[in-house]
């Protein structure tokens, strides 16, 4: 019979005997941050050493900051020899037809702020958007055991009634692993964008996203339209050991999917405000294309979450099944509906499920209704489907619109009835 080994000295249990267990046994090594969000160029913290006692300590050096990284938009084909000559390096360069024009996502030469580089190439080149490179992440929080009739929450008939409903979703979002069973045989196309040399994201969030919006009617997760066409678009990669997405993979992917003629695109993820994604989701709208984003999940007192807080996009805020805002969600003007987002079971990235929370998990409902709306009535123009879902929505908190409910939560049962909704 084999002997079990001697338990091992946990790293606690070795403080607790040197009597370190206190707040100061340990420091975390602090992050460098740009703006609000990380730059998409980070160095790893120097491991701390320690000199033996009858050696004098030497110096350390001070290592440079991280170089940031930016993004531009210039004109297609613009030379950019005259900033290459100042140290700005070109990491990526492409071409975005809905944005007429080349993104490029530049390495800055060390110690330039923001001002200074826009000072810089803008006297060059003629930029028309410029700035940090900046990170989006995924709005999930895994939750306990439990369950939720988030369907049924906001009576979506489609799924109940056997409603045929086929429209062309796009998504922006981690990757998504098409063999789990909630996926397999769906209408799913799985592309890239932006990812170039760096390692891609695990498909864990965005096969929960996709499972909510197509999985198979007969899984343990069924989608809101098990018939409808998923074009899922995996911008993401592993930055500082989390998931993130750049503007400049995030513009990339939004031109395919703009080519690929979706009704609406839904993204959830949340990051800061940025140049060159507000000139995208203007594009977007511009081309009658809707996006649906994450409200956030900073809290009630967190500062507007992007892309959720541009005007042009449709934002979705997370409720309970007793109607009670998600006590993580954020709130602000910005808002415009709420869905079920707490405790809501979603498919696990290779088989079965799990319940999630968070803004991530009611976005997809939103989409779902609108590309619903907009496969019925084609020739609706998007304002008007839109106000539909508002006037359809059922009034919570302050009376009409309010910073915490927006319109109120999604109210589904109008489609597939009638035209007029």
């Amino acid at each position: 019979m084999r002997q079990s080994p001697p338990p091992r000295i946990t790293r606690r249990a070795m403080l607790a005997r040197l009597g370190l267990t206190g707040a100061a046994a340990y420091v975390a090594p602090a992050l460098t941050e740009l703006g609000a969000a990380r730059a998409s160029s980070f160095s790893a913290p120097s491991r701390p050493s320690f000199s033996a006692p009858s050696r004098p300590r030497r110096a350390r050096r001070r290592r440079p900051p991280p170089r940031p990284e930016l993004v531009i938009l210039i004109p297609i084909g613009e030379a950019v020899a005259p900033i290459e000559a100042l140290g700005y390096g070109v990491v990526a360069r492409r071409s975005n037809g809905l944005l007429q024009g080349d993104v490029l996502r530049l390495q800055a030469p060390a110690n330039r702020t923001l001002a200074q580089a826009r000072s810089e190439i803008g006297g060059l080149l003629p930029v028309r958007a410029l700035d940090l490179n900046t990170l989006y992440r995924p709005n999930a929080i895994l939750c306990e055991d439990g369950d939720c009739a988030a369907f049924e929450m906001i009576d979506w008939r489609p799924r109940l009634d056997g409603c045929s409903l086929r429209p062309r979703i796009g998504m922006v979002d981690t990757g998504v692993n098409p063999e789990q069973p909630a996926l397999r045989g769906q209408r799913l196309r799985v592309l890239e964008a932006g990812q170039g040399e760096r390692t891609a994201a695990s498909a864990l969030h965005g096969t929960a996203i996709a499972t909510l919006l197509i999985g198979r009617a007969d899984s343990r997760t069924p989608g809101l339209l098990p018939e409808a066409e998923l074009v899922a678009v995996n911008a993401f990669f592993v930055a500082g050991g989390e998931d993130a997405a750049d503007v400049y993979a995030i513009a990339e992917a939004v031109d395919v999917l703009i080519d690929e003629r979706v009704a609406v695109i839904n993204m959830s993820f949340t990051g800061p405000a940025n140049d060159l994604l507000a000139e995208l989701v203007g594009r977007a709208r511009d081309a009658g294309v809707a996006i649906v984003a994450a409200a956030g999940n900073g809290g009630p007192l967190a500062d507007p979450a992007y892309p959720a807080a541009y005007p042009e996009v449709i934002a979705v805020t997370a409720v309970d099944r007793t109607d009670r805002v998600y006590r993580k969600a954020n709130r602000g003007p910005y808002i415009s509906f709420a869905a079920p987002g707490v405790d809501l079971w979603t498919a696990a990235s290779i088989s079965g499920g799990r319940l999630r929370s968070g803004t991530s998990y009611a976005a997809p409902f939103v989409t779902a209704a609108l590309a619903a709306r907009r496969a019925e009535v084609p020739d609706e123009p998007m304002a008007d489907s839109l106000a539909v879902l508002a006037r359809h929505a059922r009034d919570l908190g302050e009376a009409g619109m309010d910073e915490t409910f927006g319109h109120g939560v999604l109210g589904a049962g109008f489609l597939c009835t009638s035209p007029q909704g």
